[in-house]
């Protein structure tokens, strides 16, 4: 049994392994709201729990809300995973979880032993007490250490931070532009496809400035939901946002700008033209020999969607 706990939580739908916690946490469930959890409090999530069950957790989902919960100073979170499940762990560990409890289904068994064997403390320094700490001792020897550099640092605005766009929070078309140079170097260098897309929302006629604030930021939003990490995203001018595309081939990149332009549709009615247009560009090409071409004929294509009035993506295959 484990004592060290308060009360605990329990995000799950499945009796049996209720039951089974039941005996190790030694009593049920806390019977209140898990928005009470606090300090030397345990959560247990069963990311197999009904929808109504994780609808609990924060932005509703297992291993997200497991990375919002550990903000919660002195606040244990385990996750229950499937002793057949090969990926579980993994992902319970990357989202930060304190331990795993494994469950088996066959034997309707409870492996708690991360649980048993205090993997958890709340007594335990938190990450923040340990960097005071070591801060103040630096600060007895009157000198600045490698640690005080790198918080004053990230204090202080960074280059990225600095070409950053102030109402989207992509980059801008100064950080796009170093970017083309470096892709265009990596994929000649490497024998690698790279594509371009040029996107141009439209904004609707009359917008006033805050709900065109507001209209950017949303088809933000789905850009980052929509690309991958290694994407390069930017605002390449006042309406016209840029993509570019490491490793992607024309039907990757084709299959990419229509599903973007079919969430903004959805998701921007009124806001933004009916139909945004977008100008996609693929290389290796034999009619495009720089990377100045490259943008240029992204450019054209995206003139061309933008003439036709019916909107949608342009290709310069097509």
């Amino acid at each position: 049994m484990v004592a060290a706990a308060k009360r605990w939580f329990w995000v799950g739908s499945r009796p049996e392994v209720c039951d089974a916690l039941r005996d190790v946490l030694g009593g049920a469930p806390a019977d209140v709201s898990l928005d009470k959890a606090g300090d030397g409090d345990i959560v247990v999530i069963d990311p197999m729990a009904e929808s109504t069950k994780l609808a609990t957790l924060p932005h509703g989902h297992a291993y997200s809300g497991v990375r919002a919960l550990k903000q919660r100073r002195g606040l244990a979170v385990y996750v229950m995973v499937a002793a057949d499940d090969p990926t579980g762990v993994q992902l319970a560990r990357f989202t930060l979880a304190d331990g795993v409890l494994t469950w088996h289904a066959d034997s309707q068994a409870l492996d708690s032993d991360e649980l048993r064997t205090g993997a958890y403390s709340s007594s335990r320094p938190s990450v923040d007490d340990l960097l005071t700490r070591l801060q103040n001792e630096a600060g007895e020897q009157g000198k600045e250490n490698s640690l005080q550099r790198l918080m004053r640092f990230e204090r202080e605005d960074t280059l990225l931070t600095k070409l950053q766009d102030a109402e989207t929070g992509l980059f801008d078309g100064h950080y796009a532009t170093l970017k083309i140079d470096e892709e265009w170097k990596r994929a000649h260098r490497f024998h690698q496809p790279l594509s371009l897309l040029l996107l141009d929302l439209g904004f609707a006629e009359g917008m006033t400035d805050v709900d065109r604030r507001a209209a950017l930021a949303e088809a933000a939003g789905v850009f980052l939901n929509e690309c991958r990490d290694i994407d390069v995203l930017a605002r390449f001018s006042a309406e016209v946002f840029l993509f570019l595309l490491p490793g992607t081939g024309a039907d990757g990149a084709q299959v990419l700008a229509n599903r973007i332009v079919a969430s903004l549709r959805e998701r921007l009615q009124g806001q933004v033209a009916a139909n945004p247009a977008g100008g996609l560009c693929t290389v290796p090409s034999s009619d495009i020999r720089d990377r100045k071409s490259f943008v240029a004929v992204a450019e054209a294509c995206l003139t061309t969607a933008k003439a036709s009035g019916a909107g949608g993506v342009c290709s310069s295959w097509q």
